[in-house]
């Protein structure tokens, strides 16, 4: 009988556990997440990790299935208890799905339309920053839902992140070390309210791993994808447009302008519509 109770008292200890983990498991992609398709993509790695870990995750599953359906009728406290916990891991997915913000699609045609219409701004906020910068150095930003969620810049010999400064000397320190000031970074944030930008990665002396200088400027977010312009200073080398037009989250939309899209997982990235955009080589 001791052996009896010492058995079921451990059943309970992992079932409970079990149940409120995956309670903190939702809990923490819902207030991580900036809009539920976010939530979608950062739950889609850790379904691919499950399976991956089928072996240990099976056996969590079937005691979590097990749960539920012994949890009905609940004819006990206890019993009461773990079926309150189930549908509190419902009603919290549900929730988070329903009140997180749904953001647009992003695909090649709305790129293009925007590349059309904001193409000067564009250029104009590259040199800009190109022109504020020391040489050698360079700065990232990335906003998302009017939040900073990436500030960094680099010199010759150091590399900051700036995103969670608060104390403005501080930062004005720091940003003197490439060459900007205060003023000159709300410069660079007005422009890129006018070009229709949400992030930047630009290089005072920028050069790929083929060696054409480019800039990034951030578009779109969709869930855990980023949509972006690459612009290149000169047109694209043979190499750089094979390479392009190999990958499917690549669109070459001319010699020097490409749109990218990059995703936190495989599959969730590229572009549905790169066949109607992308130019065939002779």
């Amino acid at each position: 009988m001791k052996i009896k109770s010492a058995l079921g008292y451990s059943y309970r200890m992992i079932e409970i556990l079990l149940i409120l983990s995956i309670t903190t498991g939702i809990l923490s992609i819902g207030l991580n997440s900036h809009d539920n398709a976010e939530m979608g993509g950062i739950l889609s790695p850790c379904i691919v990790a499950i399976v991956w870990m089928w072996f240990i995750t099976l056996p969590l599953f079937v005691i979590y299935v097990v749960s539920f359906i012994r949890s009905i009728p609940p004819s006990s406290i206890y019993k009461k208890a773990v079926l309150s916990l189930h549908v509190l891991n419902v009603a919290l997915w549900v929730l988070f799905y329903l009140f997180l913000p749904k953001p647009d699609p992003c695909d090649a045609a709305l790129m293009e339309n925007h590349y059309k219409n904001y193409h000067d701004n564009m250029y104009d906020l590259v040199r800009y920053v190109r022109n504020a910068l020391d040489d050698s150095c360079s700065i990232t930003l990335h906003y998302r839902n009017n939040e900073v969620v990436e500030f960094t810049i680099r010199n010759k010999s150091d590399y900051k992140k700036c995103k969670d400064i608060e104390n403005e000397h501080k930062r004005n320190t720091i940003l003197h070390s490439v060459g900007l000031s205060i003023q000159e970074l709300k410069d660079i944030q007005i422009k890129m309210l006018k070009a229709g930008i949400i992030g930047v990665e630009i290089d005072k002396n920028p050069k790929s791993q083929w060696g054409t200088g480019k800039s990034i400027l951030l578009f779109r977010w969709y869930g855990v994808n980023r949509y972006q312009f690459a612009l290149y200073d000169h047109p694209m080398t043979k190499t750089e447009r094979d390479e392009v037009l190999r990958l499917h989250q690549f669109i070459l939309y001319n010699d020097s302008v490409v749109f990218e899209s990059y995703g936190g997982y495989p599959g969730g990235r590229g572009f549905p519509d790169k066949d109607k955009f992308q130019p065939q080589e002779n």
